[in-house]
């Protein structure tokens, strides 16, 4: 495995901005985004266990989503593409899956 380039899309700015106004502190978010780009075995079951890493179904099929801290409903969702990790959405499960 090879470290991923991090590609964020304008749906995530505007959840990043949103957070930023609601004065959420994001470095636990800037530690996942680590583990993401790391893109290593143990990063990866970091992601999983911690985390709680899995592939989502449906429509975000093919996307991966993890709990950004343990505490409260804080998700990050990407799609993994040619070594490129595009950073989808981050919020709680009702801001995102409404």
């Amino acid at each position: 495995m090879s470290a991923l380039q991090i590609e964020p899309l304008p749906s995530y700015a505007r959840d990043i901005k949103r957070l930023l106004k609601q004065h959420v502190d994001i470095s636990k978010l800037n530690e996942v985004i680590n583990l993401i780009i790391e893109n290593s075995v143990a990063s990866n079951q970091e992601l999983i266990q911690r985390h709680n890493m899995h592939v989502l179904k449906g429509s975000w099929k093919g996307h991966y989503e993890c709990h950004v801290c343990n505490v409260g409903d804080w998700l990050l969702i990407w799609v993994v593409d040619n070594g490129v990790a595009y950073l989808e959405r981050t919020g709680t499960h009702d801001e995102l899956f409404q």
